[in-house]
């Protein structure tokens, strides 16, 4: 039996979800919604199955958002879809005898904006089952979460991919894969000339040439260390991030000279140049760090190398999103591979 709903979606997903008995599989992109969330839980405290995979970005992974980790303290089994491969579907498999799947993510958008639609299957054994053992497939290709690492709004775009400006670039690579035309790539890179995802998918498809990166590119860190941002040998384009954290009490500045090579002495090794927009030394310099104790104030730097050689460098506090920006061309330190 086939019912489609179009308006009260939210109540028809809960009165399927109570008859639950035995376990519940839930693919969702973004699930944002309490009650349902709540109903999962309760669910797990009555000693049923509960398996659940949503996308990591900031609409689901936030501190005001819902809370995951008590699912997980419950029991849940709790994955986040990787973002080089995001998890799109919108699906709930209920006692491997009921389906509900259609347009409508779990969000409080979907149930007062937009115009969405379900499908609730019963007895349609085929069916309910193939998508019982798709959520299986998916959730054997991702690491099973057990501890909630929150992002900060400061990390919104390092894990924002389908804007509409990246959806259509990332289409575009593959049309040019769908109808061997790799000369429309061009269009995909300049529509969004810094989204990585973008130019790593050309690569992987073989659409564009592969270069690596001749020299390790890092940064001094305390001591006069070396740490390495991306490794000698990487296959471009790479966004990579590392987190740092200060090292002394009531620490308010933090600066980092940039460096291309491979001794674990920073001034050993080559200074970056300096910008050629403002001359500015070869680093990144941060302001107004909060004054907190020794290692509690967090910091990210992200390394982006794309294909052509441009380095850029992002340095921001997680506590108060101050930030600096370093970019500079370093094609002579890669090679075609």
């Amino acid at each position: 039996m086939v019912k489609p709903y179009f308006t009260n979606i939210r109540n028809a997903i809960l009165k399927t979800l109570e008859e639950a008995e035995e376990e519940i599989f839930v693919a969702m992109y973004w699930f944002t919604n309490h009650d349902l969330y709540d109903l999962l839980c309760d669910k797990l405290k009555n000693g049923k199955k509960v398996s659940l995979i949503i996308h990591n970005d900031y609409t689901n992974n936030r501190d005001a958002g819902l809370d995951f980790q008590s699912f997980i303290d419950l029991g849940g089994k709790f994955y986040f879809s990787a973002n080089e491969y995001p998890m799109h579907n919108k699906f709930c498999v209920i006692d491997n005898k009921t389906l509900i799947n259609g347009s409508y993510n779990w969000t409080y958008y979907a149930e007062d904006k937009n115009s969405e639609n379900i499908l609730i299957i019963r007895d349609e054994h085929e069916t309910v089952s193939a998508f019982r053992e798709e959520f299986i497939h998916l959730s054997a290709q991702l690491q099973e979460v057990q501890k909630i690492q929150r992002l900060t709004t400061f990390e919104i775009e390092e894990f924002n991919d389908l804007s509409s400006r990246e959806y259509l670039a990332n289409d575009i690579i593959y049309e040019a894969k769908a109808t061997n035309r790799p000369e429309i790539v061009e269009s995909a890179f300049k529509l969004s000339p810094h989204n990585i995802k973008v130019q790593e998918s050309a690569v992987r498809l073989n659409l564009t040439n592969k270069r690596k990166l001749l020299s390790s590119v890092g940064a001094e860190v305390k001591g006069n260390n070396y740490l390495i941002g991306v490794e000698k040998g990487t296959i471009l384009p790479i966004k990579i991030s590392r987190t740092l954290i200060t090292s002394e009490d009531n620490q308010t500045t933090c600066s980092s000279t940039l460096y291309y090579g491979e001794n674990k002495i920073a001034n050993l090794n080559k200074k970056l140049p300096k910008q050629s927009t403002n001359k500015k030394v070869g680093g990144v310099f941060l302001r107004g760090l909060p004054a907190k104790p020794q290692g509690e104030a967090k910091m990210k730097m992200i390394f982006t190398i794309d294909i052509y050689g441009q380095l850029r460098v992002r340095f921001y506090s997680l506590d108060n999103g101050r930030s600096d920006f370093y970019s500079v061309d370093i094609n002579p330190l890669l090679t075609d591979v």
